[in-house]
C-alpha cells in the first residue's frame, strides 16, 4: 500500500488543483467511460485510463512517491513553474518510456491504456527523445491527438532523480514535507521547522539503528 487515495472528478483540474492534489497523495479520478465507438484511444482520460493505467502504478510505493513530489514542488510556485512541472508530468506518469535491460517499455499511463497510442509511439513515426525535465518542460502537450515526442529514460529511478534535481531550481521562499501521521504539509520556512524536522529525522534513526542492532545479533546468535 502506498497511502494514496482516489477522489472523483466531473472532468479537468487546472494543472496547480490537479498537482496539489497529489501533493496529499490525492488523485483525482475522472467517472466516465470512453465511447464504444473507439475502445482503443480517447482523447480525454476515462475510467479505463485511470483504473488501468494509474492506480496500478500508484499502489508501488516508489512511483507513488514520485507522484507525490512533484505535487509537493508545486506548492508555492509560480504559475510558470506549475506549468512546467505539469508538463513534466504529462510526459513522464501519462506518457513517459523508460529502459528495462536495454528494451524500450511504456510506464506513462497514457500509453498503458491506449493500444493505439503505445503502438504510435513504438512504431517508430514518433521522435522519441532523452529525458531531461529542463527540455521536457518547455515541450508541447498534444490533448486530443497521438504525441509527436515521447521521452525515455534510462530507467525509473533515473526519471525520479532528474525530478527532484529539477524540482530544487524552482524557486520559492520555503520547501515543505508531507506527514503521513497527520497526512498534512509541514512548512519549512523557520529555525522553529526545522528543527522539529530534525527531531522526527533523529527518531527514525533511533529506530533504524534499533533494529540494526537486533538484526546484529540475531544473525550472531
Amino acid at each position: 500500500r502506498s497511502g494514496f487515495i482516489i477522489r472523483p472528478v466531473a472532468g479537468y483540474l487546472s494543472p496547480r488543483d490537479f498537482l496539489a492534489g497529489l501533493a496529499f497523495r490525492v488523485f483525482h479520478c475522472t467517472q466516465y467511460v470512453r465511447h464504444s465507438s473507439d475502445p482503443l484511444y480517447t482523447p480525454e482520460p476515462d475510467t479505463c485510463h485511470e483504473l488501468l493505467g494509474h492506480v496500478p502504478l500508484l499502489a508501488e510505493p516508489s512511483f507513488a512517491q514520485f507522484s507525490q513530489e512533484i505535487g509537493l514542488a508545486s506548492l508555492g510556485a509560480s504559475d510558470d513553474a506549475v506549468q512546467k512541472l505539469a508538463t513534466c508530468y504529462f510526459f513522464t506518469v501519462e506518457f513517459g518510456l523508460c529502459k528495462q535491460e536495454g528494451r524500450l517499455r511504456a510506464y506513462g499511463a497514457g500509453l498503458l491504456s491506449s493500444i493505439s497510442e503505445l503502438q504510435h509511439a513504438l512504431s517508430g513515426k514518433a521522435h522519441i527523445l532523452q529525458f531531461d525535465p529542463v527540455v521536457t518542460c518547455n515541450q508541447e502537450c498534444k490533448i486530443t491527438t497521438f504525441q509527436d515526442v515521447y521521452f525515455v529514460s534510462e530507467s525509473f529511478e533515473d526519471a525520479k532523480n532528474k525530478m527532484r534535481e529539477f524540482a530544487k531550481t524552482i524557486w520559492r521562499p520555503f520547501t515543505v514535507r508531507y506527514d503521513p501521521y497527520t497526512q498534512s504539509v509541514d512548512v519549512l520556512k523557520d529555525t522553529n521547522s526545522i528543527n522539529s524536522m530534525v527531531k522526527d529525522i533523529r527518531h527514525e534513526l533511533d529506530i533504524v539503528e534499533d533494529a540494526l542492532n537486533r538484526l546484529h545479533k540475531h544473525l550472531k546468535d
